[in-house]
C-alpha cells in the first residue's frame, strides 16, 4: 500500500519579507539621490539654453538696430506712465525669439490702454500664460503664474556694480537721483527720449567675454512670507551720502540663509513684462544667491539685489558674447565696505569687474 505523502507549500516567513524590503529600501536610497542629480542636470541644461537663447536675440537685435534695447521703458511712447519707465526689455527680444505675434499683441494692447496702467498687465500677456523661454525649470514654483495668469521671468538684467538709485532713468544724468555714470549696459529710457543714452556692443570697452549681460532668479508664489532671493526693505545700506553692499548682509533671514524673515512684497521675478529693477534686474556687488535689499521698501526703489537659482553652488550667467558660465557662490567680491564707484575700477572684485563694461579690468569667469 502506498503511502500518499502531502505536499505543503512554503511561503516566505515574515523575517524574510523584512529582509527584502529593507534591501529595496537601502537601493532606493542609494539610487534616488542619482535619480535627482540627473533631473536637476537636465534642468539645468535647460535654464542653460534658455539663457542662450537670449542671449542670441540680444546679438540679433543688436544687428538689426545697432544698439541695445532699453532694460525698462515707456514702450515705444505708448502710455506715457509719468511715474517711471515700466515695461521690461524682454517684449523687446520676442520678435527675436519667435514670439513675434505675442510682441505685436501687447504693441496693440499698449496702443489701446488707458493712460497712467500699468502696460505689463496687458489682455495679451494673461491671455499668453507660461512662457518656458523665460522659466528657470530648476526654480520651485518657477512656472506657476500668481498675477493675473501672467508668466514669469526668472531670467533678469544686469546693472553692474551700481546701487544708488539704479531704479532711476539714465535721461536724467545730471540730476541728484540719476544712475551713475555707465556701470551698466542695461538703461532706463523715458517716453521723452525713447533712444536717449541707449548702448551698444561698441560701448563695452572690457570685451563682451568679460561683461554679464543677464542672469537668473528664483521665483515662488507671491503669496508667501518667505521666499528665497526676495527684497527685504532695508535702509542701512545709505549713510547719507552714498551707498555700499555689506550692510545688506546683517538683514534677518531664517537659519539656512534661504528665506528672509521680512520680505518685501515678493516681486522678483513676477511678472514677464515688468521692467522695475525690484523685479527684473540683478547687481554685481553681493556675491550669487546673497541677500537683495531695497532701500525704503518702494517696489520701485534702488538697491543692491543679487541673483539667486536652485543649483548647487551658483547660478548661470550671460555673456555679452553669448557664452554662458556658471558663476559660484564663492567668487571673489572684493570688499563689500567699499562705497561704490563712478567710473574705473569696480570694488567688488572679479564679480563687480564682471558687471562693469568700462571698468578697465581683465577679469574674465574662465
Amino acid at each position: 500500500m502506498k503511502r500518499c505523502l502531502s505536499k505543503r507549500n512554503h511561503g516566505f516567513t515574515l523575517v524574510e519579507l523584512l529582509v527584502v524590503i529593507a534591501i529595496i529600501g537601502v537601493l532606493v536610497g542609494l539610487l534616488l539621490p542619482a535619480v535627482q542629480a540627473a533631473r536637476e542636470a537636465a534642468r539645468r541644461m535647460q535654464c542653460s539654453n534658455n539663457l542662450k537663447q537670449l542671449g542670441l536675440a540680444i546679438q540679433n537685435y543688436h544687428s538689426a538696430y545697432n544698439q541695445l534695447p532699453a532694460a525698462a521703458t515707456h514702450f515705444q511712447g505708448y502710455n506715457n506712465n509719468a511715474t517711471y519707465p515700466q515695461v521690461s526689455g524682454l517684449m523687446f527680444l520676442m520678435p527675436f525669439m519667435e514670439m513675434g505675434a505675442l510682441h505685436d499683441a501687447f504693441t496693440q494692447d499698449a496702443k489701446n490702454a488707458a493712460p497712467n496702467s500699468y502696460l505689463w498687465d496687458s489682455p495679451s500677456l494673461q491671455a499668453a500664460g507660461p512662457q518656458a523661454a523665460f522659466i528657470c525649470p530648476s526654480a520651485a514654483n518657477g512656472d506657476s503664474t500668481e498675477l493675473n495668469n501672467i508668466s514669469k521671468s526668472l531670467y533678469v538684467f544686469c546693472l553692474g556694480d551700481a546701487m544708488w538709485h539704479n531704479a532711476k532713468s539714465d535721461a536724467s544724468e545730471n540730476m541728484a537721483i540719476a544712475r551713475i555714470d555707465i556701470r551698466s549696459m542695461w538703461v532706463s529710457a523715458l517716453a521723452t527720449n525713447m533712444n536717449a543714452n541707449k548702448r551698444r556692443f561698441r560701448d563695452i570697452l572690457d570685451g563682451l567675454s568679460r561683461t554679464i549681460a543677464m542672469s537668473e532668479v528664483v521665483g515662488a508664489p507671491r503669496d508667501l512670507a518667505l521666499v528665497r532671493g526676495d527684497v527685504a526693505n532695508f535702509n542701512g545700506m545709505y549713510d547719507g551720502t552714498t551707498a555700499s553692499a555689506a550692510p545688506c548682509l546683517t538683514v534677518p533671514m531664517t537659519p539656512d540663509r534661504l528665506s528672509y524673515v521680512t520680505p518685501a512684497d515678493c516681486w522678483r521675478g513676477l511678472i514677464l513684462g515688468d521692467g522695475r529693477a525690484i523685479n527684473s534686474r540683478f547687481t554685481t556687488t553681493l556675491s550669487p544667491n546673497s541677500p537683495s535689499c531695497a532701500y525704503a521698501g518702494n517696489n520701485n526703489s534702488w538697491g543692491t539685489f543679487s541673483p539667486t537659482s536652485h543649483h548647487q553652488g551658483g547660478v548661470q550667467t550671460l555673456l555679452f558674447d553669448g557664452a554662458v558660465r556658471f558663476v559660484t557662490d564663492s567668487i571673489d567680491s572684493g570688499n563689500l565696505n567699499s562705497y561704490q564707484v563712478k567710473s574705473g575700477k569696480s570694488p567688488y572684485g572679479v564679480w563687480g569687474a564682471m558687471g562693469s563694461p568700462q571698468g578697465q579690468e581683465t577679469e574674465s569667469l574662465e
